[in-house]
């Protein structure tokens, strides 16, 4: 199969993971249950970053700059995004939120950076690609939940917010047609753009995932530290044990 279409597929995946995850958890979506995902999320990114993305990126590296300039700048532009787009990476209902339609607009967009994130790694091995989206499905599940939320309490109706939140997810299909659309200039440009995405996972992980089990009163139980390294351990185990990485 082409690498195109193991994208498409990994981001349709994607997408319908985050509407199962919603319609299946939601209604008994406790914060026991939210901190487990996130720490195991947390894990995931991390591991991902620094276990796949850097290597590869330095592997590759043929003296055409400092990439790790993109690893910066991909940090500083998602929080220039999230303070744009308030909610983009929220996982409280009663953050402040201008509007349903506002938190859409950010998901989108959000979305589609995944599915480029998630076709660059395709193009450049199968297993990157795997772990790029577990990475991404693990994070999307507490976050497609907490956007789920927000539009419920906006006042959108519950297949009306079902569906939205399933459009959006289905941008990241888009992302990846982008990154193969431009499949000349982005291959010429790994190093960079898997800098790049180690950056934006670093900073959800610790932006985002991490303080939040740190702000719940449950941070003292020592059971939601172990859904992190299940995620540095799968990374690990796939990193070492499927050819072709």
């Amino acid at each position: 199969m082409s690498p195109l279409n193991l994208a498409l597929i990994a981001t349709f995946i994607v997408s319908a993971i985050s509407l199962v995850g919603v319609v299946f958890l939601f209604a008994d979506w406790t914060e026991r249950r939210a901190m487990l995902f996130i720490s195991f999320a947390a894990g995931v990114l991390l591991a991902t970053a620094f276990l796949e993305m850097f290597p590869e990126a330095v592997a590759r590296h043929q003296d055409d700059g400092n990439f790790f300039i993109a690893t910066l700048a991909a940090m500083a532009g998602f929080f220039v995004l999230e303070r744009f787009l308030l909610g983009f990476h929220t996982h409280e209902e009663s953050h402040a939120i201008p509007s349903g339609y506002f938190v859409l607009i950010g998901s989108t967009v959000h979305n589609f950076i995944d599915g480029v994130v998630i076709g660059a790694s395709f193009l450049v091995s199968p297993t990157l690609g795997f772990s790029t989206t577990l990475a991404v499905a693990a994070h999307e599940i507490p976050h497609e939940a907490a956007d789920f939320g927000i539009l419920l309490a906006a006042g959108f109706r519950r297949g009306t917010a079902l569906l939205l939140n399933f459009i959006s997810g289905l941008a990241a299909m888009l992302g990846a047609w982008w990154c193969f659309l431009f499949e000349g200039v982005v291959e010429r440009h790994l190093p960079w753009f898997l800098a790049a995405t180690a950056g934006m996972f670093i900073y959800i992980a610790a932006s985002d995932l991490l303080p939040e089990l740190h702000r719940s009163h449950t941070h003292r139980e020592w059971v939601y530290a172990a859904p992190f390294f299940v995620g540095v351990a799968l990374i690990a185990a796939v990193a070492v044990l499927v050819p072709g990485g």
